[in-house]
């Protein structure tokens, strides 16, 4: 990738920006869902102990860690591959996607959104700021939890791993995020919890804001170091949208 001219870039996207933040410009904003928007470790810690515990099993060391930034197929795949290899992907893949409706699919499921994350999704929205959710989860899955949250109708779009298919180690679901929204990557900002996936927002050209989450505190400091800011709620950043904007 060539090198950035950072102070072209910072002309080129006052053109755009909308938000401000912390030195970033964005007239985009591309969301994570699972662990950033909604506080959903939780809801997958319980999910993963249930399905290994049908099989006589605990969760193996580090199985979260090692999945966090993959799809449902590739998750599948790799439980699989690692411990489960008598048995068939697809029917992994079925039985989690019926789990997970009882867990996302509930009336007050809108409860699972972080501190801050649906006044912020609004917030922008009136200002303007195209939105995306960019995710390895699937439509049936978070369609009814954004529904539930009142925020479906604020976003532009959603892409999926599947539909790109690479997981969120590869930059290919920001690039079609920021292709979504109409927009140029650099003009656009993405939230994210996880390490890998903010690298590979940064490598696509978009600016990351990290979002604290339980789950990745290990994680901290590469965040920290990765991204153009940290947030520990989105409140945060609400609280500073008060200021005047561009």
């Amino acid at each position: 990738m060539p090198a950035v001219n950072l102070q072209f870039l910072r002309k080129h996207v006052k053109i755009y920006a909308m938000f401000e933040w912390k030195g970033i410009r964005a007239a985009g904003a591309v969301f994570d869902l699972d662990g950033t928007l909604i506080d959903s470790m939780e809801i997958w810690r319980e999910i993963d102990e249930e399905f290994f515990a049908k099989r006589g099993m605990a969760v193996p060391e580090g199985y979260q860690d090692n999945i966090a930034h993959l799809g449902f197929r590739d998750v599948a795949a790799y439980t699989v591959g690692n411990f489960l290899p008598a048995e068939r992907e697809e029917d992994v893949i079925a039985e989690w996607n019926e789990m997970c409706r009882r867990k996302y699919g509930n009336k007050g499921s809108g409860k699972y959104f972080k501190e801050g994350a649906a006044g912020l999704l609004h917030a922008l929205h009136a200002r303007g700021v195209k939105m995306c959710v960019a995710t390895a989860s699937s439509p049936e899955l978070f369609l009814p939890l954004l529904r539930e949250g009142g925020v479906y109708g604020l976003f532009d779009g959603f892409v999926t791993v599947d539909d790109v298919r690479k997981n969120k180690s590869f930059p290919d679901i920001f690039l079609r995020a920021a292709q979504i929204l109409g927009l140029p990557p650099q003009a656009c900002v993405a939230f994210e919890d996880s390490l890998i996936a903010l690298r590979a927002a940064k490598a696509a050209g978009l600016s990351a804001i990290a979002v604290h989450d339980p789950s990745a505190e290990k994680y901290e400091a590469g965040l920290r170091e990765a991204a153009d800011a940290y947030v520990f709620t989105f409140s945060d950043i609400l609280n500073d949208l008060d200021k005047p904007l561009i």
